[in-house]
């Protein structure tokens, strides 16, 4: 699903930076970014065209589960037989959005009537007396349709209780989906089909985009046009995690079940509202791209500059009105060739490209880099995640606060630098190299930086259990619960409160997390448990130190992309700047940005210890070797990143004499000079009249 735009993307970047560059590239721009935003609003239709079902419970598991629990009461239990209080320990005052009724505990001591009726009715429970009496108990706990209720509450929420009978139709809620084998190919449909139509827009506003800025401003300038660009486009994602990070603490339904927070893994949040905001958004300026006037060059206007002799005495040059450059003027017009000579000059091109040195060595490095960085940014927030235990709407805050704007910064610093330092050639090379290889260090630093999370104290306890979770209290029937790991006071950690033995109640909230009491296993004098009780101060300073290598590392990333990028679009002539562009992105969306993904993916499962098995078939994953897992990830992105200085060390040795920023400033230059000897021009006159001579003001008879 990750890679489904690259899909698209690949086939068709090439002819769009080609055609497209021969064309009004704002258009075509503009065509590019309504194809996103209509992208945007498949993706969250697929929100209101598939609903998730509701849970239901099947009712006709719930009444022989109460019936078994009002026998087992009346025949083996040892409390009063004057209490009304049966349901206290089942359902029957469970109201989860009101505090349970306040209740005495139940006398342990049987009376006098109920020790004899039991000794009578264990002997003679066919007589008649035994069945009435036992009728007579049934009867005042009847079965009502608020008791219903309370049970499908009870079984969705997203943590299971010590309770035989909510866990038994948990159970056979699980069977039942099964057999009705769903599937969720309509939203797969409709979410791949929007990633789809996102790949094939994607392709126009970069490709395009770059040389159209090349184009209409000075060289001179351009690094800082360049790192405005670039900050621009990184703001897009700081943006989106500051807006995700909201709508992920908001559940997709607007009304969470009870109990459930954003820190529980079964938390879904309001992912479809940022696809709709900014599909609306994007829409309206993309339409507006589209009223650029066209740029054709009139036939006149260039005749009037530059035919001189069109006038007998010498005037002033007309001056050319500063406009637009929305075609590539260093693409030669060729509306009259045919489609076979197209394909030539198409094939020439392209051979042209790859015959560059410069060129080749810069591609192949940023494949590697994002071969690295793609699909370890995907799943950074699931690392963080299992190694911190941090909910993922606090994450992308620190994502954009960090990581993202400190990127956009060294950006900002790298063009800058490249401005006051005059960076050509090597020397530009040199410190695209530099940057590189410091935040691929920093990188590697970040492998050590872990802490022992609650998913780390699971992994321990699952080994030492070999790989089971055994309850105090066997009757709780805790299989196939839902996970939800709670700690005690002193930090020990169980699967879910069921594992800790807590009994069906009302749980409080503590630090904004569920809190449950009385629970038979915990181990401490006040037999709660909590997530709360998870978190640690080491993990929190962990967490942050991890953030603060992130962020340098981003700048110094961050500082060597507009000269890596000034690299590629100068190593080329400037009729092939769009296809360069095109073909790179081509090159490194089919090598990197496509499996990389899958390739990070995978490296993630290696670190599973425990996969959950659903209907039979592998779930996912909710234990992982962490020490494992933040190793591994660290020095595979480390080394790749030192791999790919072997590409700039290539580059440096080819990029001697290569002009980044001057070579097309002294050709406007010279333009401007050629223009202005063209009204000084010596103007052959008619006998007896004045002349004046190119570059002099005396006027000298014939």
């Amino acid at each position: 699903m990750v890679s489904a735009g690259d899909f698209a993307y690949i086939p068709v970047v090439v002819f769009t930076s080609y055609f497209g560059g021969k064309g009004n590239r704002a258009r075509w721009i503009g065509g590019g970014c309504i194809l996103i935003s209509i992208a945007n609003l498949m993706i969250a239709s697929s929100n209101f065209l598939f609903p998730v079902e509701k849970f239901d419970v099947n009712d006709s598991y719930i009444k022989p589960d109460l019936t078994y629990e009002i026998n087992r009461y009346v025949l083996n239990a040892t409390f009063s037989v004057d209490s009304d209080q049966w349901f206290y320990n089942t359902i029957k005052d469970f109201d989860v959005n009101k505090d349970i009724l306040n209740a005495e505990a139940l006398e342990k001591n049987a009376s006098e009537y109920f020790h004899l009726y039991k000794e009578y009715c264990d002997e003679n429970a066919e007589t008649k007396l035994c069945q009435d009496i036992t009728e007579t108990f049934i009867s005042s706990y009847m079965v009502s349709p608020d008791d219903l209720s309370s049970v499908r509450i009870v079984s969705s929420l997203p943590y299971a209780f010590c309770h035989r009978s909510i866990n038994s139709m948990r159970q056979n809620h699980i069977a039942d989906e099964c057999k009705q084998e769903k599937q969720g190919l309509g939203p797969f449909i409709m979410i791949f089909s929007g990633l789809l139509v996102l790949g094939v827009g994607r392709t126009m506003p970069f490709s395009l985009g770059l040389p159209l800025m090349d184009d209409n401003v000075k060289k001179t300038n351009l690094p800082l046009y360049f790192a405005c660009m670039f900050f621009v486009k990184i703001l897009g994602p700081v943006i989106g995690l500051l807006v995700g990070s909201k709508l992920n603490s908001i559940y997709y339904t607007f009304s969470p079940p009870e109990g459930l927070r954003p820190e529980d893994p079964m938390w879904i949040g309001c992912w479809w509202l940022g696809f709709l905001i900014f599909g609306c958004v994007l829409f309206f300026p993309s339409v507006a791209l589209f009223f650029f006037p066209s740029d054709d060059l009139e036939e006149k206007d260039e005749e009037t500059v530059q035919n001189p002799d069109a006038s007998p005495m010498l005037e002033s040059a007309p001056k050319k009105t500063k406009k637009l450059n929305l075609r590539d003027r260093h693409v030669k017009n060729d509306d009259h060739t045919t489609l076979s000579e197209k394909v030539g000059e198409f094939k020439v091109t392209v051979k042209a490209l790859f015959k560059n040195p410069i060129f080749v060595g810069a591609m192949l490095g940023r494949i590697v880099d994002v071969l690295a960085f793609k699909g370890f940014f995907v799943f950074l927030g699931k690392y963080l995640e299992i190694q911190f235990g941090v909910p993922q709407h606090r994450i992308q805050k620190w994502q954009a606060g960090s990581g993202i704007i400190g990127f956009a910064a060294g950006v900002m610093i790298g063009s800058i630098a490249m401005k006051k330092f005059r960076l050509q050639g090597r020397k530009a090379a040199t410190w695209v190299a530099v940057c590189s290889m410091v935040a691929a260090f920093l990188s590697f630093l970040n492998g050590g930086v872990g802490c022992q999370s609650v998913i780390h104290l699971i992994k321990e306890q699952a080994q030492a259990n070999n790989f089971t979770f055994p309850s105090c209290r066997p009757d709780c029937m805790c299989d196939q619960m839902p996970f939800y790991p709670v700690c005690n006071t002193k930090g020990e950690v169980f699967y879910s409160p069921c594992h800790a033995g807590c009994p069906l109640q009302n749980p409080f909230h503590k630090n904004d997390m569920v809190s449950f009491e009385g629970c038979d296993c915990a181990g401490t004098e006040d037999l709660s448990v909590s997530r709360a009780n998870c978190e640690t101060d080491h993990c929190n300073s962990q967490f942050k130190l991890y953030f603060l290598n992130q962020a340098i590392g981003a700048i110094f990333g961050g500082m060597g992309v507009v000269p890596g990028m000034l690299i590629i679009l100068r190593a080329v002539p400037p009729e092939h700047r769009s296809i360069s562009l095109g073909f790179n992105g081509l090159l490194v969306s089919l090598l990197a940005t496509l499996p990389s993904p899958i390739f990070w993916g995978k490296i993630i499962d290696m670190s599973c210890v425990m996969w959950q098995n659903i209907c039979g078939n592998t779930g996912a994953c909710p234990i992982y070797d962490t020490d494992g897992l933040r190793i591994r990830l660290h020095f595979i992105y480390g080394g790749l990143r030192v791999f790919s200085l072997l590409s700039d060390i290539w580059v440096i040795y080819w990029a001697k004499g290569l002009k980044l920023v001057d070579e097309e400033e002294d050709e406007e230059e010279k333009e401007k000079e050629a223009e202005q000897d063209a009204s000084t021009k010596v103007i052959t006159p008619r006998k007896g009249s004045a002349m004046l001579v190119a570059d002099t003001e005396y006027p000298v008879k014939c």
